[in-house]
């Protein structure tokens, strides 16, 4: 009788090690699972950053020919150059460097998640900081410009005068397309830092 006991209990604690074991592996598993998932969702966000200094020669291109065209002050040539310049590094800062993916994988997940929350809050920072030096900016620009439209419209070429409005009209319908596509994406980025926040809270032994 005590032979069978001592069997039964024996079996017990095999079994028990064995799903200890499976447990082990699969908390594993899961966990390599949600540094990718991290890997994989932030990488939109460093295309992005990059794709933002590949754009800032065509930037400073565009706006040199709107320069020209209206007669705009080089101050206020330099100064959209350097936000730009400002705006991508600061970008890479948060978005990039402070989290760094290549390496996400050595990371413990609770060091990941103080991370995207940082990287949150100081991306909601950096966006209205940069919103308002933007309005203002644009301010002095408006201002410049209706300065010289008097000019341009003086002018008895009746196509130059349509370009100017047209350019104006252009610049404005611009400006308005630009705030929105940078309030979306401001919020994607924003709502894909929330959804990795949540899946590691909600991860068990985060460590």
């Amino acid at each position: 009788m005590e032979n069978n006991i001592n069997n039964e209990l024996e079996q017990l604690r095999q079994q028990m090690q064995l799903l200890r074991k499976k447990l082990d592996r699969q908390e594993i598993i899961n966990d390599k699972m949600m540094r990718l998932s991290v890997k994989s969702k932030m990488s939109w966000i460093r295309r992005f950053v990059y794709l933002e200094f590949l754009l800032l020669p065509f930037t400073a291109l565009v706006w040199y020919g709107i320069k020209v065209f209206f007669d705009l002050s080089w101050a206020n040539y330099a100064i959209m150059l350097v936000m730009c310049t400002i705006d991508a590094v600061w970008d890479y800062r948060i978005n990039v460097a402070a989290l760094d993916l290549e390496r996400v994988e050595n990371h413990s997940l609770t060091d990941t998640l103080q991370k995207l929350s940082t990287m949150k809050q100081m991306r909601t920072n950096s966006f209205f900081i940069m919103m308002l030096l933007l309005i203002l900016w644009l301010m002095w620009t408006g201002m410049e410009m209706w300065q010289h439209i008097g000019a341009i419209a003086d002018n008895e070429d009746i196509f130059i005068v349509a370009i100017a409005y047209g350019g104006v009209a252009g610049c404005v319908i611009g400006v308005f397309v630009g705030i929105f596509v940078s309030i979306c994406l401001y919020r994607k980025m924003q709502h894909t830092n929330d959804s990795l926040i949540e899946q590691i809270k909600e991860f068990p032994n985060i460590d």
